[in-house]
């Protein structure tokens, strides 16, 4: 007697079989050959699986195979089967090339997302491929779907000569150390070598401030500019040694600048004046971080013929408890400064008990006067700038010499005052307002001057603590950074090379879509709806059989 429920196994069965697992295969290798950009070991073993069960299928149901090919004598459960294959395979290799062909659409009615003419016209001087490299761990992936709404931006305008690579710090801790991340959503640039790999040395952090446009387009400029600016720290004078990595040193500026696409040089301004030769004339800007004596007529001759020639100047002018000042009150590079560009150092420690930090010589700097080239991204309340022991400084607003334009940047609050007796300050450490000699507030800190004529020009800063690596690295005084940032930018020239309107950009897209989300409408749309169309056919193929 015959029981109904066994399952015959015949020829026709084990073709059908290796009919759905061949074409399957074939399917499945074209998509892992799109997904992986290459055809890989992955895709030639599913390629090759594939192939085999067609020859199966040829060998064992030749009618059937040749029903396929003809499109007639085709079972219909075969048929459901194959379908679903085909619609799986369809829907995703059509995600997978959308995914990849980095397809953008900008659907505001002001073009928020669109890249403004600036970027498209830094964008047209790429010729090499660059890579952005982001590193975001999976508690920040938020944050990077966020930023990649705009680098995406980037790939489309360049064709793809511009591309995106994110990882996981956590998952590749030596690609991690090797680009020298320390923070989650640290995002890099650089060039890519022919053979597809980081070139590091050309690799620079791009520091992101919530303008993601804005910062990258600046950062891809430095990256293509890099190379051609100069920047020379003088070391002739006792100032804060470039090279040196502690506390007390500059090298976190140092790097700051390499890090912009700028070379830096030491520079010995006595010793060129003691031979009666100049600064180099590739020299963009010259630093002075905390000269220990002033200037002799000479060095002053030296700076002049420089600024002459449009050169420019970053001083750093420190409190100084000693009978030498650099830029001393009534000192010849004082008044050569107040009769040439109108600015000047005084004699003066500020005093802020409001706008200050542990006492009240850490000063912070409580009011941005003006609105400068070199201000932006400077807000006292978001990224405080903090001095210890800082100079007041003075600039000339009413009777500037001809063609300068000056004016002041941070200034104290209205509390504070400019302490005159410094000298006794650094013997007792004490200090008390006196109406008769102090200065009530508020005092300048940061002033800058400009020779429209010449294009010289001049930052001067009360204080070099500000830069040193002890307080320029402090996530908590951001402002430290951005400032000297700024100013080097202004005063090389290079913030000209790329200048953005009044435009401003969102830091996200109008509709935001989490990442769980997201991957339940790939999950349904890939394998759910067509899994089972699939499903379905296997049922209907099952119960034909068992027939």
């Amino acid at each position: 007697m015959n029981n109904s429920n066994n399952i015959v196994i015949t020829r026709g069965n084990i073709g059908a079989v290796a009919s759905l697992f061949g074409f399957g295969g074939v399917i499945a290798g074209i998509v892992a050959w799109i997904a992986q950009g290459t055809l890989t070991l992955l895709g030639l073993t599913l390629f090759a699986s594939g192939a085999i069960g067609l020859v199966i299928w040829a060998a064992l149901q030749p009618d059937d195979f040749r029903g396929f090919i003809t499109g007639r004598g085709i079972r219909f459960s075969t048929a459901t089967i194959f379908s679903a294959i085909l619609l799986i395979g369809i829907v995703t290799m059509t995600y997978l090339l959308l995914a990849r062909a980095t397809l953008t659409w900008d659907l505001t009615a002001a073009q928020r997302f669109t890249l403004s003419n600036t970027s498209l016209d830094i964008l047209e001087q790429v010729s090499r491929p660059i890579q952005i490299t982001g590193f975001y761990s999976a508690g920040s992936l938020n944050l990077r779907e966020t930023d990649d709404q705009f680098f995406v931006l980037y790939e489309d305008a360049t064709n793809g000569l511009i591309r995106r690579r994110y990882y996981d710090p956590v998952e590749v801790p030596a690609l991690a150390e090797q680009f020298g991340t320390t923070f989650d959503g640290e995002v890099y640039l650089s060039y890519v070598n022919g053979d597809g790999a980081v070139d590091f040395s050309s690799l620079a952090r791009v520091p992101l401030s919530g303008t993601q446009e804005r910062d990258l387009t600046q950062a891809i400029s430095r990256l293509l500019y890099a190379g051609t600016l100069t920047v020379y720290f003088d070391t002739g004078l006792g100032e804060r040694d470039p090279l040196d990595s502690s506390a007390e040193g500059i090298s976190g500026i140092n790097n700051g600048v390499r890090e912009s696409g700028l070379i830096t040089y030491p520079l010995d301004l006595p010793q060129i004046a003691g031979i009666g030769g100049d600064i180099p004339n590739d020299a963009s800007m010259v630093i002075f971080t905390r000269p220990l004596r002033d200037l002799t007529t000479n060095e002053i001759g030296v700076l002049d013929r420089y600024l002459e020639n449009g050169g420019s100047l970053l001083l750093l002018a420190d409190v100084l408890f000693t009978d030498e000042l650099f830029m001393e009150e009534d000192g010849e590079f004082n008044r050569y400064l107040w009769d040439n560009f109108g600015v000047r150092a005084l004699n003066r420690v500020v005093v802020d008990p409001v706008a200050s930090g542990q006492t009240p010589l850490d000063v912070i700097g409580a009011v941005m006067f003006d609105e400068t080239d070199f201000s932006a991204n400077l807000d006292p309340a978001i990224n405080p700038t903090l001095y210890r022991l800082i100079r007041a400084v003075d600039v000339n607003l009413e009777s500037a010499p001809p063609d300068i334009a000056n004016g002041r940047l941070f200034m104290s609050s209205e509390q504070s005052y400019g302490e005159t007796n410094w000298l006794a300050l650094g013997q007792t450490n004490t200090y008390q307002y006196d109406a008769s000699s102090d200065v009530p507030g508020p005092q300048s800190l940061v002033v800058w001057s400009w020779n429209q004529a010449t294009d010289a020009r001049i930052i001067l800063v009360g204080d070099s603590d500000f830069v040193s690596n002890g307080q320029v690295l402090l996530p908590s005084i951001g402002g430290n950074g951005i400032l000297f940032t700024n100013a080097t930018s202004w005063l090389s020239g290079l913030n000209e090379r790329i200048t953005f309107g009044s435009q401003n950009f969102a830091v996200s897209m109008p509709v935001f879509v989490d990442v769980p989300t997201r991957q339940f409408i790939r999950f349904a749309v890939v394998i759910l709806l067509p899994g089972i169309v699939l499903v379905t056919g296997i049922a209907i193929y099952a119960r034909r059989v068992r027939r």
